[in-house]
C-alpha cells in the first residue's frame, strides 16, 4: 500500500451526536448485517456532553484512596462555560484480589461487611462495602476543582462516580505513586461489557494492574484472556472473576495465575454478567533491562474500530515509540500503520508498515526500527515528529495503542494512550498545567480531513477567566497534518484546563514532560459530543 492517505470521514451532525452520549450501561445495538458495534462518542472513548444535555455521568476507576496507596487517586473536574455546574461525587471502594485463588473462587478483598453467596458451582465469597456518603461539589464557569478520593473514603482502591447537572464538562484523575510519579487521563462516559488492552508489560521490574470498577448493585462476572510473547494465554484465575455490586477490584496480571512475567502482554476483558469500567495502572521501578520508569494510566477500548488516530509522536536518542495493534475478534486482520512526518526534508512518505494480526493476538511496530540494517535509511528518521494513522485493510475491527519510552536525560518515563477512533471541532482537557523548571504542557492536534486545512485555537481557562493567548489563536493545520504547541510560551499557569476549538474535525492530544528528572504522561483530549466524525472503513485506492 502506497502511503500519503488520510482519513475519509462520514459526519454525524451535532443533533445526532449529542443523542448519542448514553448514560452508563447503555451500549448501541450492532448492526443487525454486520453484527459490528458502531463508534460512537461516548461509547468508544470518553466524550463530554453537548450543550442543553439535563445531566452527564462520568466513573472514575482506577486509583488507591488510603496512605501510602500505590497510585494515589485525584478527581479532575473542569467546567469550561460560563455557568455554574454541579457534581455529585460517590466514591466506590474495593480492594486487591489477593495473587493466588482456587479454581472457581474469587475473593476480592477485606471490608467492614462480608457475606457468602452460593451458585450452582461453587461459593463465591464476596465483599459488601459499607455506604459512602456522596461529595456534592461546585464547579464554578471556567474553573477547574481537583478532588482527592482519600477525602471520601479510606481504601486500598477505590474509583468514584461523577454526576453533573449538565453538559460541556470534562472529568479527569489522576495517579501519583510512592516515588512521586504521576499519570493523567480521562474518566469513562460509559460502562461496558468489553474492554481492550492492546499493550501491557509484566516483565521483571514492572507491574501491570488491571482496577475494576463495578458501580452498579449487581455482581459482575468476567473473564479475561491475555496474549503475550508467547501466544495466547486463558488463566484460571481470570476465569468466571467475580467483581461485587457497587465495588472496586485490583488485580496484577503478574501475580500467580495470570500472565507471569512477559515483555508484552494484551488483555481481553469480557464481561459475561453485567457491565463494568476497567482502567489499568502500569508501574515500572527502573529497575529491568530497559529501564523503563514511572507509571500509566488509561482505560482499555470498550469498542474496537477501523482506524484509530495518534497525532503526538517522535523518536531521538534515548526516545522509542511503538504501536501495538490488537486484534479481539475471531477473524484475522490486515492492518496498515502509517507515519506522517512534519517535515518529510522533500522526500516521499514513509512507506506504511503492513501487519497481518491473527484472532486474539497482537502486532507491534517499533520505532526506530529493530529490524533495519545499519545501511537501510529509517523510514521514520530520528527527529522526525509525526502524527500516525493506523487502518484496518479488511474490515477486522482492532484497537491500538501508542507506547513512548524516554530513557536518555529529561523527562525519562513511559507514555501510553489509545489512539482516537473519531476526531470533533472541539476537545477539553481538565488536567495539566506549567510549573517553570519542572513541568511542560504540549498540545497536539491533527486534522483529520483529507482536504480542508483546518484553523484552530488552544484557550486555557482557570479561576473564572478565559485565556487567550495570541500566539495560540487561529492556526492553521494543513490537510492530514498536524500542529504542537509548547504552553509554557504562552502562559505559566500550574492548575491549567484547556479548549481545542477548530473550524473542522481534529484529534486533540496532551503530552506532560517533567524538565528535571522522571515525569511523562500522554493522553488523548476529550471531545465534545458535537458535529463528530468517524473515519469510514478502508475500500482501497
Amino acid at each position: 500500500m502506497k502511503g500519503g492517505r488520510v482519513a475519509v470521514l462520514v459526519i454525524l451532525g451535532g443533533a445526532m451526536a449529542g443523542g448519542l452520549v448514553l448514560q452508563g450501561g447503555d451500549q448501541p445495538a450492532p448492526d443487525a448485517a454486520t453484527g459490528v458495534t458502531p463508534v460512537v462518542a461516548g461509547i468508544a472513548m470518553p466524550a463530554s456532553a453537548p450543550p442543553g444535555s439535563l445531566s452527564s455521568t462520568w466513573y472514575c476507576a482506577g486509583g488507591s484512596a488510603t496512605e501510602g496507596g500505590v497510585a494515589n487517586h485525584v478527581v479532575l473536574m473542569a467546567n469550561p462555560t460560563d455557568e455554574d455546574r454541579t457534581a455529585t461525587v460517590t466514591a466506590v471502594a474495593g480492594d486487591f484480589a489477593p495473587p493466588a485463588v482456587i479454581p472457581g473462587n474469587v475473593t476480592p478483598g477485606s471490608a467492614p461487611t462480608t457475606t457468602t453467596t452460593t451458585t450452582t458451582t461453587v461459593p463465591v465469597t464476596t465483599t459488601v462495602p459499607a455506604p459512602i456518603v456522596p461529595a456534592v461539589v461546585k464547579l464554578p464557569p471556567y474553573s477547574r476543582v481537583e478532588l482527592p478520593l482519600s477525602n471520601l473514603v479510606k481504601a486500598p482502591l477505590a474509583g468514584a462516580v461523577v454526576e453533573v447537572d449538565g453538559g460541556q464538562v470534562v472529568v479527569e484523575h489522576e495517579v501519583t505513586s510512592a516515588t512521586g510519579d504521576r499519570a493523567i487521563a480521562a474518566c469513562s462516559t460509559t460502562a461496558a461489557t468489553s474492554w481492550s488492552f492492546p499493550w501491557g508489560v509484566t516483565a521483571r521490574g514492572a507491574r501491570e494492574l488491571l482496577v475494576f470498577m463495578n458501580p452498579f448493585p449487581g455482581d459482575a462476572s468476567i473473564d479475561v484472556a491475555f496474549a503475550t510473547n508467547e501466544g495466547a494465554r486463558d488463566t484460571l484465575r481470570f476465569r468466571n472473576f467475580i467483581v461485587p455490586g457497587r465495588s472496586v477490584v485490583g488485580a496484577y496480571v503478574d501475580d500467580p495465575g495470570g500472565a507471569q512475567r512477559k515483555d508484552q502482554v494484551s488483555a481481553q476483558v469480557t464481561v459475561r454478567s453485567g457491565s463494568l469500567v476497567v482502567d489499568r495502572i502500569q508501574f515500572f521501578g527502573g529497575d529491568d533491562d530497559d529501564d523503563l520508569e514511572g507509571i500509566t494510566l488509561g482505560l482499555g477500548a470498550p469498542v474496537p474500530a477501523d482506524t484509530w488516530m495518534f497525532p503526538d509522536g517522535n523518536i531521538a536518542d534515548g526516545i522509542r515509540e511503538q504501536i501495538v495493534v490488537f486484534n479481539p475478534s475471531e477473524d484475522v486482520a490486515e492492518v496498515e500503520v502509517e507515519f506522517r512526518l512534519d517535515d518529510p526534508q522533500g522526500s516521499a512518505p514513509p512507506e506504511p508498515y503492513e501487519l497481518t494480526v491473527l484472532p486474539g493476538r497482537f502486532a507491534i511496530v517499533s520505532l526506530p526500527d529493530p529490524l533495519a540494517g545499519p545501511d537501510d535509511p529509517p523510514r521514520v528518521p530520528l527527529g522526525a515528529a509525526h502524527s500516525a494513522v493506523v487502518r484496518s485493510l479488511n474490515g477486522v475491527l482492532i484497537a491500538a495503542e501508542r507506547v513512548i519510552v524516554s530513557s536518555g536525560g529529561s523527562p525519562r518515563g513511559v507514555g501510553a494512550t489509545l489512539g482516537s477512533p473519531l476526531a470533533a471541532p472541539t476537545w477539553y482537557f481538565a488536567g495539566g498545567g506549567i510549573v517553570a523548571g519542572e513541568w511542560e504542557e504540549f498540545i497536539t492536534v491533527f486534522n483529520a480531513s483529507s482536504e480542508e486545512i483546518v484553523t484552530f485555537s488552544v484557550t486555557p481557562f482557570a479561576g473564572g477567566r478565559l485565556f487567550a493567548p495570541p500566539g495560540l489563536q487561529g492556526l492553521e493545520i494543513p490537510p492530514g497534518g498536524r500542529v504542537a504547541v509548547r504552553l509554557s510560551e504562552h502562559t505559566d499557569l500550574e492548575r491549567l484546563a484547556v479548549v481545542v476549538q477548530a473550524d473542522g474535525p481534529v484529534v486533540a492530544e496532551r503530552g506532560l514532560y517533567r524538565t528535571n528528572g522522571r515525569g511523562l504522561s500522554q493522553s488523548m483530549g476529550v471531545p465534545l459530543a458535537v458535529d463528530v466524525v468517524v473515519p469510514e472503513p478502508f475500500t482501497g485506492e
